[in-house]
């Protein structure tokens, strides 16, 4: 098993810098390491605080593994939910269809660099933990609810090539393991991604 570097005891660290710094190092070894295979001890080391401040700034490994997938999601930590995010917003007020598109797909893929490694890693713990396999499935559904939001607002923008149905489970079913399988596995540079999710979801879904 590979050792992890352990960053320098902070006893002088701020309260409030707790919780920040325990999510950033759980994000980096759940990412890397995997769930299963990252303890609160390696946290705690990787973070600077020790191991008791794991729990008082956030809480239980599951509850760790939530936090960070939220905040990948959002991209920082305030409480404000996708759906009232501006950029979320923007894509569902946009009122040419293939415009809109464009847009989904460049929340995407600012989304998917930071939230991808972390849903590989909860997909692989679900198999044999019961708090992973629990927050795969509730990922799950709130990823079919989000891409259901979408597929409806397209539907209302223009006649759609397939069912709105369809819509939604293609929205669902691509990312993260597209994202997974041509950028990370195969080495597509961002941006071409991007471009090619873009193409793809206007040629699918627009006449």
């Amino acid at each position: 098993m590979t050792s992890v570097k352990r960053r320098t005891y902070r006893s002088s660290i701020r309260r409030g810098d707790a919780p920040r710094l325990v999510c950033a190092a759980a994000h980096q070894l759940f990412s890397t390491r995997g769930y299963v295979a990252t303890s609160i001890e390696e946290i705690a080391a990787e973070a600077g605080v020790a191991r008791p401040t794991v729990f008082t700034a956030v809480g239980t490994k599951p509850v760790i593994l939530k936090t960070v997938l939220d905040q990948a999601m959002a991209g920082d930590d305030a409480p404000v939910p996708l759906a009232e995010r501006p950029w979320f917003n923007e894509a569902l007020d946009e009122r040419d269809p293939r415009r809109s598109l464009e847009l989904h797909a460049r929340n995407l893929c600012s989304i998917l660099p930071r939230v991808a490694p972390l849903m590989r890693a909860v997909e692989a713990a679900a198999a044999g933990d019961a708090d992973a396999a629990a927050l795969w499935n509730d990922l799950s559904r709130q990823r079919r609810t989000g891409t259901a939001i979408v597929a409806a607002n397209l539907a209302a923008k223009t006649t759609l090539r397939c069912d709105e149905r369809t819509v939604a489970d293609t929205l669902w079913a691509l990312p993260p393991h597209a994202y997974l399988s041509l950028v990370v596995d195969a080495g597509w540079p961002a941006e071409e991604f991007q471009t090619w999710l873009t193409d793809l979801l206007q040629r699918l879904f627009l006449p």
